[in-house]
């Protein structure tokens, strides 16, 4: 039975070392025009809040959710997908919940054919528009990308071990944060 092609971008799988899976908050820019949704990789930005990676940029995490005052309502808000342009109440920020713990692995589909000689190897993120009715990201790893190149900011690990999940084409890998703003990168093997 082949994989079925549903990508659901990076889902945390475990803590290398045995650790607890936690998120760090960071903030977003209010009214920021980029939407970002759980399960997408972001990137720490010189001015000290987050946005949705680019490729051949280090990577600080994966996006969990933001939490927010309402500029009409006055409520906060928990959502698992921040809307681009969205403008909060005055004087208040928004947090967003990052695993940013450079020890988590993650479950992610590749965009293409997975064979078990790519273990080991380094790719790119194929950077696609999430979900927007359910909120979640559609990213997947780059199989075109696959190389020992130590800038690539993902690195293979296994595929992972689940019924329906098979070496080819939209395998699912457990793969960690390779080229992270809070570790030295290394090459693949």
């Amino acid at each position: 039975m082949a994989n079925l092609d549903a990508p659901q971008g990076f889902t945390p799988v475990r803590h290398i070392s045995g650790g607890v899976i936690r998120t760090n908050a960071y903030e977003i820019a209010n009214g920021s025009g980029t939407s970002i949704f759980t399960g997408d990789a972001v990137q720490l930005l010189t001015n000290g809040t987050i946005t949705l990676m680019a490729n051949n940029t280090k990577p600080i995490g994966v996006f969990a959710g933001c939490e927010y005052t309402d500029q009409t309502t006055g409520d906060v808000k928990f959502l698992k997908v921040w809307t681009a342009s969205t403008t909060v109440a005055t004087n208040s920020a928004v947090k967003a919940y990052v695993y940013d713990d450079p020890d988590i692995t993650f479950s992610i589909q590749c965009d293409g054919t997975f064979a078990n000689t790519d273990v080991g190897l380094n790719s790119n993120v194929t950077l696609t528009a999430g979900n927007t009715a359910f909120g979640y990201s559609k990213q997947e790893i780059t199989v075109s990308t696959f190389a020992v190149t130590a800038t690539l900011p993902i690195r293979i690990l296994r595929l992972i071990d689940e019924p329906n999940n098979a070496v080819g084409a939209d395998a699912k890998v457990e793969v960690y944060i390779n080229n992270h703003q809070l570790r030295a990168n290394t090459a693949g093997i």
